[in-house]
């Protein structure tokens, strides 16, 4: 047994290079795969933030530390909007306003009531050149015996665009405006002029 084991070769190992050199070779040899189309969404579902609901985002912004800076006159304009802003809310509140109703604007600006008689109608909003065509924070309101709707707009001096919206599907120009222009798309939107001295209802 000894003398069989004593006449065999010994084993030739490899040198590491050609190790590594086999191996590269291998590798080059495999062909290449497209990724299958479902592995980038499934990662990105993978790493997707999650979202909280909102009541824990805002107990979150909540408990957060935050400081407040203001100065003198920041804290001067916006006591001036509150007080505006209460005049405004009680006149809503108490009946119709017209624009003959407020108290002067700032200069340059002028309040303006746009008023439909459209009592049919179940919501009016007013869109145009001045808002950027949202109806989203200027809709009408009714007036105190409900056959007509009023929407008082402070305006710096200039041209408008504009028409309503009618229960959010149909869109018209104001039937009293004075003056009128092609939208260029065979519609026509009412025009309104604004002076420095314009407190005239349209």
């Amino acid at each position: 047994m000894e003398d069989r084991m004593s006449h065999q070769p010994p084993l030739k190992s490899e040198p590491e290079s050609d190790v590594f050199l086999r191996i590269s070779r291998q590798i080059g040899q495999v062909p290449y795969l497209d990724p299958p189309e479902n592995l980038l969404p499934s990662v990105m579902d993978a790493i997707k933030r999650r979202r909280y609901p909102w009541w824990y985002r805002l107990m979150r912004w909540a408990e957060s530390p935050r400081s407040l800076t203001f100065s003198p006159l920041q804290l001067a304009g916006l006591s001036s909007f509150l007080v505006l802003a209460s005049f405004l809310s009680a006149f809503y509140i108490l009946g119709g306003m017209t624009s003959k109703d407020l108290p002067p604007g700032p200069a340059g600006v002028a309040y303006v009531t746009l008023t439909l008689n459209m009592p049919e109608a179940q919501s009016v909003s007013a869109v145009g050149t001045f808002n950027d065509w949202h109806e989203k924070g200027y809709e009408m309101r009714r007036n105190s015996s409900k056959s007509a709707w009023t929407l008082v707009l402070q305006l710096p001096a200039g041209r408008y665009e504009y028409a309503f919206v009618l229960d959010g599907q149909r869109l018209i120009p104001d039937p009293q405006a004075e003056f009128f222009a092609d939208d260029g798309f065979g519609n026509q939107n009412a025009v309104l002029i604004v002076g420095n001295h314009n407190d005239k209802a349209i």
